[in-house]
């Protein structure tokens, strides 16, 4: 019988064994949860990246290079000042800024611009479509996207339409003068 003590005894290592392997099982668990509420903290300083990477996006955004106003139409009594930004990746955004130097307003005001095939132009709508006189408070804003990155220049054909002192105007009118790059 003394064999199967022998084999009690190996089972008593065994067991052992067992309890070191739970126990060695059980060490790692805890290691396990640390790592993964490791990770919840990784998730914290990927929010902090996040955060850190705002203040740090700001600077790539005034990296934007605004470009110099620009008089884009001058006629009539309307002017059109341009205020160009280009971002980082490339794209240009160009303000239009309407203003109506008469004393009667202009409505029915219509702005169109049209680029070469190598610009890509989204236009948002104007603020408003009635200019009112002796200010600038009608902004339109267009986005251009210039697939030969500024090799060649951005310009622009304008197309401009209005009613004052129910006279229809019809102008057309160009602008190249953007900054080199654009």
């Amino acid at each position: 019988g003394g064999g199967g003590g022998g084999g009690g005894g190996g089972g008593g290592d065994l067991l052992d064994f067992l309890d070191g392997g739970l126990g060695a099982a059980a060490a790692p668990a805890p290691v396990a949860a640390m790592s993964s509420s490791g990770g919840g903290s990784g998730d914290l300083n990927l929010l902090g990246d996040i955060f850190g990477g705002s203040p740090a996006a700001a600077p790539m955004l005034s990296a934007s290079q605004e470009g110099p106003p620009m008089v884009a139409y001058e006629k009539g009594g309307l002017k059109i000042m341009f205020f160009p930004r280009k971002d980082p990746d490339g794209t240009i955004t160009v303000v239009a800024r309407f203003r109506n130097d008469l004393d009667a307003p202009m409505t029915n005001f219509q702005f169109e611009a049209a680029v070469p095939k190598y610009v890509r132009l989204t236009m948002q709508p104007a603020t408003g479509q009635v200019l009112p006189p002796h200010i600038d408070a009608v902004t339109q804003s267009m986005v251009c996207h210039n697939s030969t990155a500024g090799e060649k220049g951005l310009l622009m054909k304008l197309r401009i339409g209005y009613v004052v002192n129910g006279q229809p105007v019809q102008e057309m009118g160009q602008c190249a003068g953007f900054p080199a790059g654009y």
